[in-house]
This record gives structure tokens, C-alpha cells and sequence, in this order.
């Protein structure tokens, strides 16, 4: 009997959009008796995400250090395949980094093999409307094409967001063509499964379709990458460790020192005395929700170029004293 495509969409969106608060809303929707797989792509090294989207039970796989448009070919092609073939999921939700490009992961998963594998449905772009007031946001070719090959335009953390910011959201919506499919506003991630069911419109196109892959090449020659530095970009890097499961911090120290640090991004997820959390920081806010017990603990940042490095020093401190930690 011939396979069914596995309806497959993209959540896209800008550093601390909120797409991995948007994508735990989805999984919390999932149908009982679905398998849903979360191909996560990530900035760094240390798989924050999977670990994250891990807590709640998805079926997650990774392709960490570097933007996904840039590492298409080979292993994101085995990666899709042995999701495709182990899981045999009843859908396949794809999260690019923040800083990738949705026109080439597109082409590829509507394209060749996956043309009868998968059924690319709507791509949903989560949009941060404060960015929209920003030159340096409104400028990037990948901010911009992302939410030009979009079919579902969200504005999220309208809360924060004023009059202006929400008016130039509704300016990119108008100017849209094709139309989007739905645009709308939410808060803290909300966002409707039933999104992912809408048809993917073959006719959007990206305004900057080549640029991603010249700041690529450049940034090859321009970066290095080591244990603690990653990144395909020059304007960014990140930074991250993974301590052992019998580490336990204080949750009390170790928020005041990440609601208080000034970095582009922080993520967390942690074993404190208070039990287990998420720790979720952009633009100076932090928020944190307990999740399940996991194995090990992990904290990553990313920051620009002029930012200083972040102090491990002073996150060590925020650990307990191993022989009181487990009392």
C-alpha cells in the first residue's frame, strides 16, 4: 500500500520571535494517537531546543551549529529520510534558525524526492511588531523573506507592542502579495493547529533570494568554529555548555543573573532547587515555565559581535555545593 505525503509545514520567524513557545502551543494541540516529529535547527551546538521540545514528549531530531538553508544537501536530506522511515510521523513540523532562510529549505522539501514524500503545507511566520520600528530588522534580507514566503503571518507579544509598532504590522500585511492566507495577533505563542491544514500558496517568492547564500560564503571565510564559538554568520556567535545531571543551580541566583544580563538571546534548560525549568530571555525580557525532569542541564546564549562574552564564572556561582544540592 502506497504512503500517504506527511503534511510537513515550516514555523519560521526572527531571533526571539517566539517559534519555540509557538511550536510547544502546537504540540500541546496535537491530536491523541498522532506522531508528530520536530526537526529543530539550531544556531549553536548544544541542542537547547530539542531538549526543550524533548520535555514534552515530541519525537524531536537536530541539526545543530549553522542555519539550515546553508547545511541543505546530504545531511538534511538523511535527516528527513531516517524521520521519515523511523518515525513515520503524522506530521513533521520544521524549525529553522532564526537567522536562516526559508527559500532554499522550500525548494528542497517541495522538489525532487520529497515532492512525493512530503506535503509541504502552510509555512507560519511569527513576528515580533516592535522589530518592525528597527532599521537593522526591516533591512536583513532573512527577517524580510521570511515573512514574505510566509502564508501565515502571526504578530506575537502584541502585549509589549504599541500603536505604531502594531500599525506597521498591519502595513506589511496589506502590502502582501498574493495575500497572506491569515494574518494574526497573539501573545506568549497562541497559535491555532488548525493553521497547519491551510494550503501552501506556490507563488510567493523571496525579495533577497540570493543574499543569504553570499553572507554565507563570506562568513565561511570569516569564522572559525571551536567548542565554544559557532555561528554562519559574522554579525553573530554563540556560546553554550552542558553540565551533568547531578548539577543542581538555584533558581532564585541563577534568574536574577539571566533576567539581568544584556545578550541578543539566552536559553536554558535547567535543573534548580525549585525543580525543572525553562529559562527564555530576548530584548531584556526573561520568562521561565517548569517542565518535566530531564538528564542533563544546558545554557546557551547568542550575542552580536559587539557584545562581551558571557560570564560562565558568575553562572558557576549560581550552582549549589554538590553535597547539599540533593539533600
Amino acid at each position: 500500500m502506497k504512503k500517504s505525503p506527511v503534511p510537513t509545514n515550516l514555523i519560521l520567524g526572527f531571533l526571539g520571535a517566539g517559534k519555540t513557545t509557538a511550536i510547544l502551543q502546537l504540540l500541546e494541540q496535537k491530536p491523541a494517537g498522532q506522531t508528530w516529529a520536530v526537526l529543530v535547527n539550531e544556531f549553536g551546538e548544544i541542542g537547547i531546543d530539542g531538549a526543550i521540545y524533548a520535555s514534552r514528549q515530541a519525537i524531536v531530531r537536530e541539526l545543530p551549529g549553522g542555519c539550515l538553508c546553508c547545511a541543505l544537501g546530504l545531511p538534511f536530506q538523511v535527516t528527513v529520510n531516517r524521520i521519515l522511515a523511523e518515525i513515520k510521523p503524522d506530521r513533521l513540523l520544521i524549525e529553522p534558525t532564526g537567522l536562516g532562510h526559508p527559500k532554499k529549505i522550500l525548494e528542497q522539501l517541495t522538489g525532487g524526492y520529497f515532492r512525493q514524500a512530503l506535503d509541504v503545507r502552510a509555512s507560519i511566520c511569527l513576528v515580533d511588531p516592535r522589530k518592525l520600528k528597527e532599521a537593522r530588522y526591516t533591512s536583513n534580507e532573512n527577517f524580510v523573506d521570511q515573512i514574505a514566503l510566509a502564508d501565515v503571518l502571526v504578530a506575537n507579544k502584541t502585549d509589549l507592542a504599541d500603536a505604531e509598532a502594531m500599525a506597521l504590522f498591519h502595513q506589511r500585511v496589506n502590502s502582501s502579495r498574493p495575500v497572506k492566507t491569515v494574518a494574526a495577533q497573539t501573545c506568549r505563542g497562541k497559535i491555532s493547529a488548525d493553521w497547519l491544514d491551510l494550503q501552501r500558496h506556490p507563488e510567493r517568492s523571496a525579495f533577497f533570494p540570493e543574499a543569504h547564500a553570499d553572507a554565507h560564503r563570506q562568513s565561511k571565510a570569516e569564522i572559525s568554529h571551536d567548542s565554544a564559538t559557532s555561528g554562519p554568520r559574522p554579525d553573530y556567535r554563540s556560546e553554550g555548555r552542558i553540565y551533568p545531571a547531578d548539577c543542581l543551580f538555584s533558581y532564585a541566583r541563577l534568574y536574577d543573573l539571566l533576567a539581568r544580563y544584556p545578550v541578543t538571546r539566552i536559553k536554558a534548560v535547567v535543573a534548580t532547587d525549585r525543580g525543572w525549568f525553562i529559562f527564555n530571555g530576548a530584548d531584556g525580557l526573561l520568562e521561565c515555565r517548569e517542565i518535566p525532569p530531564g538528564q542533563e542541564s544546558r545554557i546557551e546564549w547568542m550575542l552580536g559581535q559587539d557584545e562581551a562574552g558571557f560570564p560562565w564564572t558568575e553562572i558557576d556561582r549560581c550552582l549549589l555545593p554538590q553535597d547539599s544540592s540533593r539533600q
